[in-house]
């Protein structure tokens, strides 16, 4: 069935010049275009990408020195496809199941998916810090929002392109990740569901985030923006983007 949509996958970039070859190696035919979003990268990750195939394009804009988020609202306005993918550059995000999660999306008539690592499939180890900050930060969302979610900032999600407005992106930071999220997951015009899938390590090199700063950044904007009006998340998305 989705040979008759026009998929297209979103990958937000900054100096991943060592896992993009392994990455792009590995994307599924079915995938019509590949986006690749540079965000304040200084290394061969474009000409690797272009060499893919994959459309470049650079978004430099940061919060607090982040541009994940501006990358991923970047690549999502770029594309052109019916179904859009997002994942990550780094190989932790299984791109070759790209073809079972756009058949489970349109089977099930759906428009939103949020491919969750937890509970962890057989085989599967992330650092248990990492599996206990996500636990706290699900449990944060089931209190205040009253939605259940397996995983909160699960870091890959298919969509359907016609909602891509409705989900309202706003946040330029790693935030986008539980935004993305919650505004689909609230939306009574979105159906929507999590999709378990299988994190693998990252290839090369250590991961962007520090993890305790990030996780206290998300406990902190999930519960804002949980009693934040929309003017003032157009104003603080106004002054991401002068930074």
């Amino acid at each position: 069935m989705y040979r008759s949509k026009r998929i297209s996958l979103v990958l937000p970039c900054r100096n991943e010049a060592k896992n993009l070859k392994v990455v792009l190696e590995n994307i599924p035919e079915i995938v019509d275009e590949v986006i690749v979003v540079c965000n304040k990268s200084t290394d061969r990750s474009a000409s690797i990408s272009r060499r893919f195939g994959a459309k470049v394009y650079k978004d430099n804009r940061t919060a607090a020195g982040i541009g994940y988020g501006f990358a991923h609202i970047t690549g999502t306005a770029k594309a052109t496809g019916g179904i859009i993918v997002g994942a990550d550059c780094d190989g932790t995000y299984p791109v070759e199941a790209i073809p079972k999660i756009v058949n489970h999306l349109l089977d099930n008539e759906l428009d939103f998916i949020s491919c969750s690592r937890y509970p962890l499939q057989k085989g599967v180890k992330i650092p248990y810090k990492l599996q206990i900050g996500v636990k706290l930060l699900n449990m944060e969302v089931r209190i205040f929002y009253g939605k259940k979610f397996n995983d909160i900032l699960s870091g890959m999600w298919v969509f359907k392109k016609e909602v891509a407005d409705e989900l309202k992106l706003t946040m330029g930071d790693w935030n986008l990740s539980p935004q993305i999220k919650l505004n689909a997951a609230m939306n009574p015009e979105i159906a929507f569901t999590e999709y378990g899938i299988v994190q693998r390590q990252r290839i090369h090199n250590l991961s962007h985030q520090n993890y305790f700063k990030t996780g206290l950044g998300h406990a902190w904007w999930i519960l804002q923006n949980r009693f934040r009006s929309p003017a003032v998340q157009a104003e603080q998305t106004d002054l991401q983007t002068a930074e």
